[in-house]
């Protein structure tokens, strides 16, 4: 009798041994998990106003909601365009409780500016000059150990296809002689009119072109946002999110509907990427 009594007693000392030995591998695979998951949250949003208002930029009573849609969204980076200047940058980074930190690229032949906004106290930003045009980069990193990333803050030309082809082969070169290094990502207002029905809308003169200009994007990124839906009035799918080319399916990519305010045109498109 006390022969099975013992070997019971193994037997209940082998699993429990077994159970102890197998808890901190699998912790320490959940852990090497996490780590290697860590994952990049951008925004994009044009927050200007529809055509049919007198002045069609950013308009500053509108910042509390933006501000507010922002931290509910707590991106890593924020490209911004149509404000109206730094004055408009300093007072949504006063909105923002200093979690970011921010830029506008320097005036090209328009009266708006492209911004962008970064958790990253270490970023440093960068206008790009494209023709009459100005975008602009932030550098940055998630960790301090993370890889190095650049977001440019884009805006193209609203009614005129052919300009928009001559700023996105600009922006092209641009961002290709830094991808090597770097995770490249581009986000903004491209007015990409990519279908025949959309011509009513009156904002586009050639669908070729921009069909063309698209295509000529999509050789070295993918567009990540492409799923989510349109992203301005009329059914109209004019804002993006490009990234590289090995991000096959982003975690996440959403237009925030509810969050455009006033007389906006555009809601803010939200991607997120495995690192």
């Amino acid at each position: 009798m006390w022969v099975k009594v013992v070997l019971a007693l193994l037997f209940c000392l082998m699993i429990a041994g077994a159970f102890h030995f197998a808890q901190p591998q699998e912790s320490v695979e959940t852990k090497s998990s996490a780590k290697s998951e860590r994952s990049l949250t951008l925004l994009t949003w044009n927050i200007g106003y529809a055509e049919l208002e007198d002045d069609t930029r950013a308009h500053t009573k509108d910042f509390p909601a933006i501000a507010e849609a922002i931290l509910k969204a707590d991106p890593d980076a924020v490209a911004l365009q149509e404000l109206t200047g730094r004055e408009q940058l300093h007072v949504l980074l006063g909105l923002l409780q200093g979690r970011y930190r921010g830029d506008v690229a320097q005036q090209g032949q328009g009266d708006r500016f492209e911004a962008i906004l970064v958790k990253d106290t270490r970023a440093t930003f960068t206008p790009v000059s494209i023709g009459s045009r100005y975008a602009l980069g932030a550098t940055f990193r998630l960790q301090n150990d993370g890889p190095q990333i650049i977001l440019l803050s884009a805006h193209a030309d609203a009614f005129n296809a052919a300009r928009r082809r001559s700023y996105t082969e600009g922006l092209m070169d641009w961002a290709q002689a830094r991808m090597r290094s770097t995770e490249v990502f581009i986000a903004g207002d491209f007015n990409f009119e990519l279908k025949a029905s959309n011509e009513t809308n009156l904002y586009t003169d050639d669908v070729k072109h921009d069909s063309e200009s698209y295509s000529y994007i999509l050789r070295n990124f993918r567009d990540l946002g492409r799923n989510a839906g349109d992203t301005a009035i009329n059914d109209r799918r004019i804002d993006y999110v490009f990234g590289p080319t090995r991000f096959q399916r982003p975690r996440r990519a959403e237009v925030l509907r509810d969050a455009a305010v006033g007389r906006m045109d555009h809601w803010p498109l939200l991607v997120e990427v495995s690192l």
